[in-house]
């Protein structure tokens, strides 16, 4: 019964925010590099380190954002998420993670990391949100 249910399939309503934070993802490397293009960065500019690079960043902020995930995941979602300063102090600590991340690894200076970042933090925050809010249904 218990194998059963493990393989069950959820409706596609449940599946759909998962897939679209996925394209967002996949969309944020595309937007990463051409940020690197942008900024004429000159180190690490091939699409291995960029996805390396994206990958970094990403596990960075999503460790950082776990005990939101975990919320909603709980539910905490339906009940109005998580507090609003709570959620813009972890944006802009996981900006200035990633600021930091980006200026190490492509070595483009502070300026040009801070353009490459307002480019990336928008779909990874979106992305982060759909995984937090729907969690929940499709694990429960």
């Amino acid at each position: 019964m218990v194998i059963i249910m493990l393989f069950q399939i959820p409706e596609m309503e449940e599946i759909i925010p998962i897939i679209i934070a996925a394209c967002l993802l996949l969309g944020d490397i595309l937007i990463l590099k051409i940020g690197l293009s942008i900024t004429k960065a000159r180190e690490k500019v091939n699409f291995k380190w960029v996805a390396g690079s994206f990958g970094i960043q990403f596990g960075l902020i999503f460790f950082i954002s776990i005990p939101m995930i975990l919320g909603g995941w709980t539910g905490q979602f339906s009940e109005g998420g998580p507090p609003i300063t709570l959620i813009i102090l972890t944006v802009i600590f996981c900006g200035f993670i990633d600021l930091n991340v980006i200026n190490i690894l492509h070595k483009l200076g502070m300026l040009r990391s801070f353009i490459i970042v307002i480019l990336i933090l928008g779909p990874i925050t979106y992305a982060m949100y759909l995984l937090g809010s729907n969690l929940g249904a499709l694990v429960g």
